[in-house]
């Protein structure tokens, strides 16, 4: 019993090594490049959503390693590869852009942290004008907790706009 137990350790630990990415400052250097990586899209009205994929080649002759991707703006929701990208392969960095909470002209980066030659940090970027609906303008906050409410689908119960807490309006003494 004890030494199965142990296998069992053993084998965990030795796979959860191999999933680790190796750290960037040790691993060899290689080249990105993005199609299109500076982006201008037509206006779209507001509380519609926008998706964008960037399509990026490895041109290096090591693999590419992305170690994280990371978005100016907490209304982007960012998708790209876990793993390693080989010589002349490509990959797609999806960004799925929200735009409930934003009116006019907004611009969004994205930063790509990997194993790249020149810097480790590499920057993609588009921009949209986010336009008003000329039949009837909601609230940001009307958009914001009806998709909330969609999201949640029935998981929370009472109401939303309590931001995880209630009020006890009894005052009962626990």
């Amino acid at each position: 019993m004890k030494k199965g137990f142990l296998l069992v350790v053993f084998l965990v630990l030795l796979s959860s090594c191999e999933l680790r990415k190796p750290n960037i400052e040790n691993v060899e250097r290689t080249k990105i490049e993005f199609l299109d990586p500076d982006r201008h899209y037509y206006p779209i009205l507001r509380g519609s959503e926008l998706t964008a994929s960037y399509k990026f080649w490895n041109r290096g002759n090591a693999p590419l390693i992305i170690y994280e991707v990371q978005a100016s703006c907490g209304c982007l929701d960012i998708d790209y590869p876990r793993g390693s990208i080989g010589k002349d392969d490509f990959g797609f960095i999806t960004v799925d852009y929200d735009s409930a909470k934003n009116i006019g002209f907004v611009e969004f980066y994205i930063t790509i942290v990997a194993n790249t030659e020149n810097d480790i940090f590499n920057t993609i970027k588009f921009d949209v004008n986010v336009v008003t609906s000329p039949h009837y303008t909601q609230d940001y906050e009307e958009i914001y907790l009806r998709r909330r409410k969609e999201k949640l689908g029935g998981e929370v119960d009472g109401d939303l706009t309590q931001q995880g807490y209630y009020i006890d309006f009894d005052k009962t003494i626990r």
